[in-house]
């Protein structure tokens, strides 16, 4: 009677592995779409002697802040013009040091090449810089998978529930014949 326990405890033991084996080559399914990222602004930029010059776009509008390199303090009262293409601007001053310059231009996705004058009481420059517009990410939509089981996991579940099944009539067979009646 000992040695069946022990010979029930040891086939249990090895029967664990059988549930759990690795697989491969299966189709699980479209690949779930990532999800959308929070992403800054598109921004770009541009340093001279005289000037330091950061452009962020905000909606169809472009900020530009302009600092004095030297001393990192805001450059207020600057005549700024950009260029990109044909598309020529003059930024009007927002706050100390800020600019903006509206265009729907701003919006088109792809690679601007900007050319920024600035020009005040005592110095002028000329700046160049490049905005990278993406284009728009779309909506990413989640798909609801069902788990399901490996196509053929449920015949070795089937197949180790019949295995214990014919191991437990074998020893309630064996005890009932053990027993004096």
């Amino acid at each position: 009677m000992k040695f069946l326990r022990i010979f029930y405890f040891a086939l249990a033991l090895a029967a664990a592995p059988v549930a759990g084996f690795a697989h491969g080559d299966e189709d699980h399914g479209a690949a779930a779409a990532p999800l959308p990222t929070a992403t800054s602004a598109p921004r770009t930029q541009a340093q001279t002697d005289d000037f330091e010059l950061v452009i962020e776009q905000q909606g169809p509008t472009l900020l530009l802040f302009l600092d004095s390199f030297a001393s990192n303090e805001p450059v207020t009262n600057a005549q700024v013009e950009l260029q990109s293409g044909d598309l020529q601007a003059t930024a009007t001053p927002v706050g100390p040091g800020t600019y903006r310059v509206a265009g729907d231009a701003w919006t088109r996705p792809g690679t601007h090449a900007l050319t920024i004058s600035v020009q005040t009481a005592d110095t002028a420059d000329l700046l160049s810089a490049t905005l990278d517009i993406p284009a728009p990410v779309a909506a990413a939509t989640v798909a609801k998978t069902g788990k399901t089981a490996p196509a053929g996991r449920p015949v070795w579940i089937l197949a180790g529930a019949v295995l214990l099944s014919v191991l437990l009539v074998f020893a309630w067979l064996r005890r009932r014949r053990a027993t004096p009646s």
